[in-house]
């Protein structure tokens, strides 16, 4: 049986963070996959995996900072002769943020790690959260091959930005391969043309997906599920630092619930509590501790605070 209960299978990214008052912060890691982690870390406390590729660049600082958090390096593939994948974050004063990335798209999917390259220990996680690029064909397939490996396990769907103008028949296989299909707020528009919540869910539901939860920043998020429950639930409030990852953050939160059976709506709190950690400093946290006080004090925070929209 697998040591690693959640798994990320996305990306490490070198971050170049620049805020809106001239403050930068070069070299930081990051990537969906290390902020994943932080939302996991915050609830699991086994090994984790992440899955990603890195180039001979890699800093080993980033390397040991992930070990702080407790990931496990038989995810992590070197690519050699190719660096890292790196991207600029740009902060406005109002909070919004700008990536460029700065590593080519195709490069990028090239070099994805591959199913046959996945150690026999990450392939027996628990839960995967997926946000994976190339095409939803592939992702699709993915998986299935995920799902064929441990017919048990849990997997969690966030969008990447290729596959946003799709319709609906193309989205549908991968729809009803995932366990909870994970948006943001513009993502969800984007993909259902409807202009609430309630309604992009529904849309989303009808095209196979089991449960969603749209992902909406500082204003919380909107969960349903095909049973016909609603919930709305605002974000924990924190001191905001910097918010790239938040929603990585809230993806591995809600994962680590769902590996430990809860229900759909004690797993959506515990990703807006993983979230909440990920934006009260610039980058990753250097550490957390799994199931803490402050963590607890946080979920009743939000479970006090839900709104049944039934």
């Amino acid at each position: 049986m697998s040591s690693i209960q959640c798994t990320t299978v996305s990306s490490v990214i070198i971050d170049d963070i620049v805020l809106w008052d001239g403050r930068a912060y070069m070299g930081t890691l990051g990537g969906s996959g290390s902020h994943a982690v932080v939302g996991m870390r915050t609830w699991n406390d086994a090994p984790l995996g992440l899955v990603s590729y890195v180039g001979d660049d890699a800093p080993e600082p980033f390397v040991a900072h992930l070990q702080r958090l407790g990931v496990s390096p038989n995810g992590l593939v070197q690519r050699a002769g190719i660096p890292t994948p790196r991207a600029w974050q740009l902060f406005e004063a109002d909070g919004q943020r700008t990536q460029v990335f700065r590593t080519s798209l195709s490069e990028f999917e090239t070099n994805q790690v591959r199913l046959d390259e996945l150690h026999a220990e990450v392939k027996q996680s628990y839960g995967f959260h997926v946000q994976r690029g190339g095409s939803i064909e592939e992702a699709t397939r993915l998986i299935r091959q995920l799902k064929a490996a441990n017919p048990s396990t849990v997997v969690v769907f966030e969008p990447v930005d290729a596959f946003l103008g799709l319709d609906r028949a193309a989205w549908a296989p991968l729809l009803r391969e995932c366990d909870v299909f994970l948006p943001n707020l513009e993502e969800a528009a984007t993909l259902t043309g409807e202009a609430s919540p309630a309604a992009m869910a529904t849309a989303l539901l009808d095209w196979g997906a089991d449960r969603v939860v749209i992902r909406m920043g500082e204003q919380g998020i909107w969960a349903q599920d095909n049973h016909g429950h609603r919930w709305r639930i605002p974000a924990v409030p924190v001191q905001v630092v910097d918010v790239t990852g938040a929603g990585n953050a809230y993806c591995g939160g809600l994962l680590a619930g769902a590996v430990e059976g809860l229900p759909f709506l004690e797993t959506a709190l515990r990703g807006l509590v993983g979230a909440s950690f990920a934006i009260e400093q610039v980058g990753v946290p250097e550490a957390l501790v799994p199931g803490s006080p402050e963590a607890f004090h946080r979920l009743e925070w939000a479970r006090s605070k839900i709104q049944d929209m039934n």
